[in-house]
């Protein structure tokens, strides 16, 4: 009996940047995704519209997908785990929509449910499966990963209401977990009237936010005005460049 030998890589060579980044609509969030396309690290970027809110992005010269249902997904999923899609980078905007989706396609199966717009206990279970297989599966791709999402209150014991990522069910509480960064974009009032983009990496106990880095990095708790390729130089990414 012969045993195959697994695929040893060395933890370096495996590390791409998994990040997710929420906050309310209109703090930038698709803005800052279209950004990974201006550093070489993460361009050229595949952008997977579920939103349809991508009016930031006009002028920039982004490759986007139009994601309607989970049959878009699954054909761009393969084609960048082909291998030969020529991508450094995925963006899914948002994750959010992508839960719902699921649901609403959970709903549609059934007509004859007591309440058509409830789901029962095990299509929970279904949705919640599913949700962790979509995460889990890009993730996993051999590219820098960017996933946005809505945000919502949630009420801590001793720290009180903590602003997460919004997505339904026990997921809310599974997601953090799965990417390496987990960023809140906020939008402050300047004193002059104007506005500034700030994005919170940690140290912020009202903010479900964190930040693993593979380098030992000093990361900053903040980053003011930021863009992917200001992301990737605090994580310590500064001289390593993306494999396509």
């Amino acid at each position: 009996m012969t045993t195959k030998r697994p695929n040893i890589v060395r933890p370096a060579d495996a590390q791409f940047l998994k990040a997710l980044v929420f906050g309310p609509h209109g703090n930038g969030k698709t803005r800052f995704l279209g950004t990974a396309d201006d550093d070489e690290r993460t361009k050229p970027m595949l952008f997977l519209d579920m939103e349809g809110g991508t009016q930031t992005l006009v002028g920039r010269d982004t490759h986007m997908v139009q994601v309607r249902d989970w049959g878009d997904f699954n054909e761009a999923y393969a084609f960048l785990a082909s291998g030969t899609s020529g991508y450094k980078s995925v963006a899914i905007d948002s994750i959010s929509e992508v839960q719902i989706e699921g649901m609403l396609a959970i709903l549609e199966k059934d007509t004859k449910r007591p309440d058509e717009d409830a789901m029962g206990q095990s299509e929970w279970g279904i949705i919640l499966v599913q949700m962790r297989r979509f995460v889990r599966s890009f993730k996993d791709l051999p590219m820098h990963v960017f996933m946005t999402a809505l945000a919502k209150d949630s009420v801590t014991p001793r720290v009180g209401a903590v602003k997460i990522p919004l997505l339904q069910g026990s997921f809310s509480n599974e997601l953090p977990g799965i990417m390496d960064v987990i960023g809140y974009l906020a939008l402050e009032d300047l004193e002059n009237g104007g506005t500034q983009r700030t994005l919170l990496l940690h140290s912020f106990p009202k903010f479900s936010v964190k930040c693993r880095t593979p380098w030992g990095a000093n990361v900053p708790a903040e980053i003011p005005d930021p863009t992917v390729g200001k992301l990737l130089d605090a994580l310590g990414y500064k001289t390593r460049k993306a494999k396509a």
